[in-house]
């Protein structure tokens, strides 16, 4: 069944104990799924999950489940990996009827792109470990001019929920719209430093090659020390199907997020960082739209 806004498919097996849907909000780019199946001493369970989609889709979907599900289930399973629409939907088709399904090649996915990011992490700090050895085996020299006075500077290690904060205090330097503050706050990216590392890079390198003040190595060197991926976000055509994800308004004009920088191949937010920005020529700052997660490609 399609709308101006929502398109919804659903399934139930003959007895209608077994219930699926999938819905697709065109408004929000939003995607989410629930569904309803008997547990088993036979008491129905429910559950959901927001496969893709901003804030406003979670919305939806929870007003939607209070006026489906409150009061129709005893229990709720608990968070973990829930089957998929096309899971079900596949069980259900079976001519013996609904069986449990095991599908870990999505699993198994996961897992390998873990490994490729904690290999890829533990040959960076070789690298730096044998420079260190190298600086440290180096005899000290011999300084004959008296010692600068020692200059106060700041040991605030910077977390995720600072982000407010620091977006303030580096105003004049990089814009941190209030969306990416948002997301950045929830997020549950495990490498803090490494986020606001990059929001430097973004701030001095990165802007100095733009307005010609350093050339394009100043950026790409230390791009590639730190380990990061820099590159387009996706192709125009792809952010237009994908509603306002990956554009921001910007002094009252609607903007790619064109760029992005990144670390990491696993879709785990704990370990995969995004930073998604276009560059504004008339302020000649960097303009981050949304990280550090990773934003969807596709609506399928």
């Amino acid at each position: 069944m399609s709308g101006d806004r929502l398109r919804v498919q659903w399934w139930c097996d003959p007895t209608g104990q077994w219930f699926a849907a999938q819905v697709m909000d065109s408004a929000n780019a939003g995607v989410w799924e629930v569904f309803l199946v008997p547990g088993r001493t036979g008491a129905p369970f429910a559950g959901k999950r927001l496969c893709m989609g901003s804030a406003s889709s979670l919305e939806v979907l929870e007003t939607v489940w209070l006026e489906a599900f409150a009061g129709a289930t005893t229990g709720q399973l608990s968070e973990g990996r829930f089957p998929a629409f096309a899971e079900l939907v596949a069980a259900g088709s079976n001519p013996a009827g609904v069986s449990v399904v095991r599908d870990d090649t999505a699993q198994v996915l996961h897992l390998q792109a873990d490994v490729r990011y904690w290999q890829h992490l533990a040959k960076s700090l070789s690298k730096t470990s044998v420079m260190n050895e190298a600086t440290y085996a180096q005899p000290p020299r011999q300084n004959t001019l008296p010692e600068p006075p020692a200059q106060a500077q700041s040991t605030k290690e910077w977390q995720l929920s600072d982000i407010g904060e620091w977006a303030a205090a580096n105003a004049d330097r990089i814009v941190i719209m209030p969306r990416a503050i948002a997301a950045t706050k929830r997020s549950t990216f495990e490498q803090p430093a490494l986020l606001f590392e990059c929001l430097e890079l973004l701030a001095n390198e990165y802007t100095q090659v733009k307005t010609g003040k350093a050339d394009r190595f100043a950026f790409k060197n230390k791009a590639e020390a730190l380990g990061l991926d820099f590159g387009g976000s996706v192709e125009p055509s792809v952010a237009g199907e994908m509603g306002d994800l990956y554009f921001v308004r910007w002094h009252g004009r609607r903007q790619f997020l064109d760029q992005h920088l990144c670390k990491g191949n696993a879709r785990d937010p704990r370990f995969c960082m995004r930073i998604y920005f276009f560059y504004d020529e008339d302020t000649q700052k960097v303009i981050v739209g949304h990280m550090p997660s990773h934003l969807p490609t596709s609506t399928s």
